[in-house]
C-alpha cells in the first residue's frame, strides 16, 4: 500500500522546517502549518509526475486518472477523479491544490470550488508565498 510517509522521510521532507519571513504584516508560519504547507507541496509533486507520465503514454485530456490526494496529512492516501484538463486547471495557479473534501485547512487555505470528488483549495498569506516557492514549475 501506498505510503505517503515513508516518500516524504526518503525525500528528507516530512518534519522539514522551512524558514520564511513574515511580509506585508502577516502573522508568520507556525513550524506547524509550515510542515504541513511543506507536505502538501511533496503531493503536488508526486501528481506532476503522475500527470507527466500519463502524457507520455498518450493520456487524453478527458480521461480520468486518480491522482493523490494533495492535503497536508502525510497519513492521508485517498485517490481523487481528476482529468489531466482539470487537473491542469488546479495547477495554473502555484497557490491552489486538490483535496478530498474534509481536507482543507482552514487555517491555511480556503475552499474556493467543490467538484465531484475532490475540492480545490487555495492557500493565503504565509502559506501562499511558501507553497508558491516550492512549486516544481517555478524552477
Amino acid at each position: 500500500m501506498f505510503s505517503a510517509r515513508r516518500i516524504l522521510a526518503a525525500r528528507g521532507v516530512y518534519g522539514c522546517m522551512v524558514g520564511v519571513m513574515a511580509v506585508d504584516g502577516d502573522r508568520p508560519l507556525d513550524e506547524r502549518e509550515r510542515r504541513l504547507a511543506t507536505n502538501e507541496a511533496l503531493f503536488r509533486d508526486i501528481n506532476e509526475e503522475i500527470q507527466t507520465v500519463a502524457f507520455r503514454l498518450g493520456g487524453d485530456d478527458e480521461h480520468v486518472y486518480e491522482f493523490l490526494c494533495e492535503c497536508a496529512n502525510a497519513e492521508c492516501d485517498l485517490r481523487l477523479p481528476v482529468s489531466l484538463d482539470e487537473y491542469e486547471r488546479v495547477r495554473a495557479n502555484p497557490v491552489r491544490f486538490a483535496v478530498a473534501p474534509g481536507h482543507a485547512l482552514p487555517e491555511i487555505e480556503d475552499v474556493i470550488e467543490q467538484q465531484a470528488g475532490y475540492d480545490v483549495v487555495e492557500k493565503r498569506g504565509e502559506a501562499a508565498r511558501l507553497v508558491a516557492g516550492l512549486d516544481p514549475r517555478a524552477r
